[in-house]
Parts: C-alpha cells; sequence; structure tokens
C-alpha cells in the first residue's frame, strides 16, 4: 500500500450542480487546453473506461458560507471549481464535482446564508464519499480545498479509510498555500508578515472577480485593519465563538481586482500542475507530512 502522509488527506463529496454550472460556463481553462471530462458527465456504462483513462482524479473542495456583503456564498466553490478545471484540464485528470454543503467554523457559521455541516457528520461524509471514490477503481486521487473548515473533519475519515483501501494514494493540498505572503504584499492585497490571506478579503475577492466578477460588489464593504501579529510570523490557528463585532470579512478589500485574481489564480495553477506531475512521476512529492 502506498505510504499514506499527514498530507496525503482525500477529502470527498457532492457539488451544487448550479454551482459547477456557473464556473463552467465562465471560467477558461489554460491557453491551448481542452477541457477536462467532468465524472457527473459520463454514462454509467462508461465509468470503468473514464477512470481507466485518467491517471488521476481530482475532487474540488468548497463551502457555502457568508464571505461579507461584497462576495457571493459560493465564493470558495467558484473559486476551487474554477482552479480545478484548469488544473485537471492540463493534468490529463478526471474531475469531479465540488464538495459545497461542509463544516463551517462558528464565527461564520451565524451569519445569514451559511450552511455548516456538524464536524462530526462530516467525518462520516467523507469517509462514505472517499470509500466510493477509491472503488470506482482510482489509486491516485488529489483534493484540492478552497475551504479551511474541510480540513479537520477529513483526517478521522482518512485514518479508518487508510486502514480499510489497499494501494490509495491520496494528495491533499489548499489552493491558496501556494501563493506567498510575499506575493501579496507586492500585489498591495497585504502588508504584514503574516498578513494571511483572510476570510472574504482581497485574495480571495481578487480570485472570485478572476471567474465571475459579476458577482462582487466592492462598493458594499468598507476597508479593515489586518490582525495584529501574535507570534513573530510563526504560523498559528485561532479559533473564536461567534462574535458580533466581526462583519465576516477581513482585511483592504479596495485593493482586490480581477487582474490581480487572474495572476494570483495562474501562480496557484502552475504550482498545483508541478506537484501532480511531480507526483505522478515519483509516487512522492517534496515535503509530505
Amino acid at each position: 500500500m502506498a505510504q499514506i502522509t499527514r498530507r496525503n488527506i482525500l477529502l470527498a463529496g457532492l457539488a451544487l450542480p448550479s454551482i459547477a454550472e456557473a464556473v463552467h460556463a465562465n471560467v477558461s481553462t489554460a491557453e491551448g487546453s481542452e477541457k477536462p471530462q467532468r465524472f457527473e458527465e459520463v454514462i454509467g456504462f462508461e465509468v470503468a473506461e473514464a477512470v481507466s483513462g485518467h491517471p488521476i482524479g481530482i475532487l474540488p473542495l468548497g463551502s457555502l458560507e457568508f464571505h461579507g456583503p461584497h462576495n457571493p456564498l459560493g465564493t470558495d466553490s467558484i473559486i476551487i471549481s474554477g482552479i480545478a478545471e484548469r488544473v485537471a484540464a492540463r493534468t490529463r485528470a478526471l474531475l469531479f464535482p465540488a464538495v459545497t454543503f461542509t463544516q463551517c467554523p462558528a464565527h461564520t457559521s451565524h451569519f445569514q446564508g451559511t450552511i455548516s455541516v456538524r464536524p462530526e457528520v462530516m467525518t462520516l461524509y467523507f469517509e462514505d464519499i472517499l470509500r466510493n471514490i477509491l472503488h470506482l477503481g482510482f489509486r491516485k486521487v488529489f483534493i484540492l480545498n478552497g475551504h479551511d473548515g474541510n480540513i479537520g473533519p477529513a483526517r478521522g475519515a482518512v485514518a479508518r479509510i487508510a486502514d480499510e483501501i489497499q494501494d490509495a494514494a491520496l494528495l491533499f493540498a489548499n489552493w491558496w498555500e501556494f501563493v506567498s505572503s510575499e506575493t501579496m504584499k507586492t500585489m498591495g492585497l497585504f502588508h504584514q508578515s503574516n498578513g494571511g490571506h483572510g476570510h472574504g478579503g482581497p485574495l480571495e475577492t481578487s480570485a472570485i472577480a478572476a471567474f465571475r466578477p459579476d458577482l462582487i460588489h466592492l462598493s458594499h464593504a468598507r476597508d479593515l485593519p489586518e490582525p495584529p501579529e501574535l507570534s513573530g510570523g510563526a504560523p498559528y490557528y485561532l479559533q473564536k465563538s461567534k462574535a458580533a463585532e466581526w462583519p465576516g470579512y477581513s482585511g483592504n478589500v479596495s485593493a482586490a481586482s480581477a487582474e490581480k485574481g487572474r495572476k494570483l489564480v495562474r501562480i496557484s495553477e502552475d504550482a498545483i500542475v508541478k506537484l501532480i506531475e511531480n507526483w505522478l512521476s515519483h509516487d512522492e512529492v517534496p515535503g509530505s507530512w
């Protein structure tokens, strides 16, 4: 059985057709690339042929979550569906529909429009979907995540499924982690060394503008101060309960633009494609943990 490392985490799920169709209609794949084959478009009796005809399956993970008064509820799902389509086209992958109904943290779950699934339910949900995807015949599945709430619930499921399914290689990555803080500072999106990517902030707003500029309403939001550095630049995770004073987004959103979004998406896309190509060639990727 292929080694399952902490980075080789698989999440799985279903998608809202309306979101997937909207992204499909409005996002362009990389120049010169054909559209990837979509799993939901495969004829039932041709599943085995479709799986065997692709070296890898790609599963995008999103959410339905409040991202401020200026962004759509499907921000995570639209962004990740768009990036996944471009990556799948360049890596000859079979593209699965994006996960849409997922777990959202306490500080966004009380906002109107957020649909949140309990973490313990998500773990069981991931187990079932993971089991079914692997039983299709894929050995390698790449999970491209667009929502941090998807990360935690998957780990318990993966621990059990990894013992159950033999010869599975599962790789997980967050799209935003391929964009460095230095790149964001150069673009004027953040200023401090650990400015982070910010929920509903200029990074996500720029990225959604790259795919669906018609859904962005910057006039509805004001710029917000960046949070203070708590650890001198070291990574950390802060979880707060519902905070009525928080407006549901962060950062200087007026710095967002579709042009910046296209650059950010391409940076992430290129890095993800390289990661997958290395994985397919060598069966391992640098820095797995």
